[in-house]
């Protein structure tokens, strides 16, 4: 059975005039909450290492995909098949090291042929940066910029040098906090959390990543500690 098929014409029977009153109402926009919680989902899943949360998750994510699809579809936009050959062409396109001939396959040269059809496919975008979507988590956009960016010598590539821009800003917030000046402190402070990511993306560790693991760790000790206030209490009483 072709699944992909039955899913496309399962939405489509959810859309239809006798389908589902709540999917009948859903727009791209009143969607956007959640895909961006099914892409977390599926991130959990991933943290959590079992291949059936995972798969479950990613069977999530992709209604999604169908369900903007079939909302293109009805407008005549799109359709899910087209965006499936949209990104197939794409894949073909953007790995001429593997579909072509005679292109190097070392990553450097690959990454720099990657961002030069990127620029050749959007004519329209100015800049390296343009392409980074503005809804990114913060942390997270910081450091797709410095992995942009650290091809063209635009920031400090020096540990030593990042460390310097560390302590210079961390001072700088210490001051700024004792003159009570809010707009120089959050200044301050989003350069200290910019430069920390700096240092992390050269000596190639993932900021995002650490302080997810970090935010995991707290989490747990903080519960085990709730655990133990209760089981105390129960004692008591």
């Amino acid at each position: 059975m072709d699944y992909v098929k039955r899913l496309e014409k399962l939405m489509t029977r959810l859309r239809a005039p006798k389908g589902c009153p709540w999917d009948r109402r859903q727009t791209h926009k009143s969607l956007k909450p959640y895909l961006l919680e099914e892409t977390h989902e599926v991130l959990d899943a991933i943290d959590v290492g079992k291949p059936e949360a995972l798969r479950e998750e990613l069977g999530d994510l992709l209604l999604q995909v169908v369900f903007h699809s079939q909302l293109a579809k009805e407008r005549k936009a799109f359709n899910f098949q087209q965006v499936a050959k949209t990104i197939g062409d794409k894949l073909i396109r953007r790995h001429p090291h593997v579909f072509g001939k005679g292109a190097s396959r070392k990553i450097a040269d690959i990454n720099r042929k990657w961002e030069e059809l990127k620029r050749q496919e959007k004519p329209e975008r100015k800049s390296v940066l343009d392409g980074l979507p503005h809804s990114l988590p913060a942390l997270l956009r910081a450091q797709r910029m410095q992995e942009k960016l650290s091809q063209y010598k635009f920031l400090p590539q020096s540990p030593a040098r990042i460390e310097k821009l560390v302590e210079k800003e961390w001072r700088n917030l210490k001051r700024s906090q004792r003159q009570k000046k809010r707009r120089q402190s959050e200044n301050s402070l989003g350069l200290l959390i910019f430069y920390l990511a700096l240092s992390a993306q050269v000596q190639k560790l993932n900021a995002e990543t650490a302080l997810g693991q970090t935010n995991q760790k707290l989490s747990n000790r903080f519960k085990k500690m709730e655990q133990d206030i209760l089981r105390r209490e129960k004692k008591k009483s």
